[in-house]
């Protein structure tokens, strides 16, 4: 077994606070990530599979604006890496193809 590995990517989106909650929550479900991501009230998205654990925080900076911070890690490198980027590609695109109520 190697050592753990940790990647992660941040961005800005154009998006309410409370329309990224629900995308990342969205998205964590859609591939297959299991944790403490139910409470919509919750900062941060605490998720996990067989072999990776994310933590995704969604910070509002404006009522427009939110700040998305993915942190993976997995016990292989290849892992980490993927699901990091996936995870934040997943959020950002949500809103393009979502109806927001």
């Amino acid at each position: 077994m190697g050592r753990p590995s940790l990647y992660h990517y941040a961005t800005v989106l154009s998006r309410s606070h409370a329309d990224t909650q629900t995308d990342t929550r969205i998205a964590l479900q859609k591939r297959g990530f299991e944790g403490a991501y139910q409470n919509a009230d919750l900062w941060e998205h605490f998720a996990f599979n067989a072999d990776t654990l994310v933590v995704v925080t969604n910070v509002p900076l404006s009522p427009s604006q939110t700040y998305v911070h993915v942190i993976a890690t997995s016990d292989t490198d290849g892992l980490a890496a993927y699901w990091s980027a996936q995870m934040l590609d997943e959020i950002s695109s949500r809103g393009a193809d979502m109806d927001h109520v």
